[in-house]
């Protein structure tokens, strides 16, 4: 039925920009009769502004954004190198475009701006329902601060996603034709039919509650007014654990830091290093005098969790699913090693068998717990459902 909601996907190897997005573009748009928007996610390889023009030649005046990711899949098939296009098929749907920037100078305002440009490309308002997806430069500035923009030009009950783009020191985002870096991009979906949206990480607290005393940028410098890496490390020796600077990383690959929140979730917060003076440099921020916690997490954990995350998504549409986007951390990938494709068959079966499913593997994530207010995430999967 030509009305009904469908994602047609392509996936391209081709180490040619121009060849790739011919492949994989190709072989979308020959699943989308009615093309509505576009999303192309690409690994490090390419040159991205020569792709962002070959795409724009081939996709002409159909809306498009994407990303340079760590990695791309289809289903359970992941890619380490190459592309993958998705088009959106459907008469009904009405699309934004936003781009702002540079993030690195206010992300705050980038956030903001980049949604009320997307939202300012809509016709008229109309009864109807929304989705959101944010893809901001993963390390150029405060992600954290770009989610909090974009919620506040946006408002309520709008079902988020997205992440942070970007692999090997190389962070494109594509909008309006080009590829640029430093900047966010916003799409604005609206459509007749609710679209769902799911967001689990599978980390379950492993030590006991201690305050955020001392910030700096993404670094927490002080918990409970001790450094905290001795803090880190006095948790983990409470369980027989022993944590040294040399060792840290490997530790916190499986014990990342977690912010409670008021309904018994929490917010993830990769660690990446210790500081001299015994802070640990996290992702993204964490804001001062919040509570944090030491998590914990194994492969079934974060399997089920992603099985878990679909399946709030596919729920959330409350009809049948016409396909769907998933912004899945790469820490989890490399967490996994072999096994992870086993997460992406994991949010295949709960997406539903034979549903289209591309994603990326991003540098942080953009999703709203139960509903609420969007937030910028670590090791967490997210997926956007599309209504059919």
């Amino acid at each position: 039925m030509d009305h009904v909601l469908t994602l047609g996907y392509g996936m391209s190897r081709y180490s040619d920009p121009a060849a790739a997005i011919a492949e994989a573009a190709g072989a979308a748009l020959r699943k989308a009769p009615h093309p509505a928007f576009a999303l192309i996610l690409a690994t490090d390889q390419y040159d991205h502004a020569a792709m962002a023009a070959a795409a724009t030649g081939l996709l002409g005046d159909l809306p498009w954004i994407g990303c340079c990711c760590a990695g791309v899949f289809a289903g359970a098939r992941l890619l380490k190198h190459g592309l993958v296009v998705g088009v959106v098929s459907s008469p009904h749907l009405a699309v934004g475009i936003g781009i702002d920037g540079p993030v690195s100078r206010d992300g705050h305002r980038a956030g903001r701006r980049a949604v009320a440009q997307a939202l300012a490309g809509l016709p008229p308002a109309r009864a109807g329902h929304r989705a959101i997806v944010v893809l901001a430069d993963g390390v150029a500035g405060n992600s954290a601060a770009v989610v909090r923009g974009a919620a506040e030009e946006a408002g309520s009950g709008i079902a988020w996603a997205g992440g942070g783009t970007g692999d090997n020191l190389r962070f494109a985002q594509y909008a309006n034709g080009r590829a640029v870096q430093d900047h966010v991009v916003a799409l604005v979906i609206d459509g007749p039919q609710r679209f769902g949206a799911g967001i689990r990480h599978g980390w379950r607290p492993y030590g006991p509650p201690t305050m955020v005393t001392r910030v700096r940028g993404s670094t927490a410098v002080e918990l409970d007014y001790e450094p905290a890496f001795d803090v880190y490390r006095r948790t983990a020796r409470g369980r027989g654990e022993v944590v040294t600077p040399e060792r840290f990383s490997q530790f916190a690959m499986t014990h990342p830091l977690g912010i409670p929140q008021l309904d018994g979730e929490h917010v993830i917060r990769d660690p990446l290093s210790v500081d001299p003076d015994g802070g640990l440099r996290c992702v993204a921020e964490i804001p001062d005098g919040c509570v944090v916690r030491v998590m914990e997490g194994d492969r079934s954990a974060l399997i089920a969790a992603a099985l878990d995350a679909a399946r709030t998504a596919r729920r959330s549409v409350r009809g049948p699913v016409g396909g769907a986007f998933v912004f899945n951390c790469v820490s989890r990938s490399v967490l996994l090693g072999d096994d992870a494709e086993d997460e992406l068959t994991a949010l295949q079966a709960g997406l539903g068998d034979g549903v289209p499913m591309i994603g990326g593997l991003t540098y942080g994530e953009i999703g709203a717990l139960h509903a609420g207010i969007p937030q910028f995430h670590n090791k967490t999967a997210v997926m956007l459902a599309l209504p059919a």
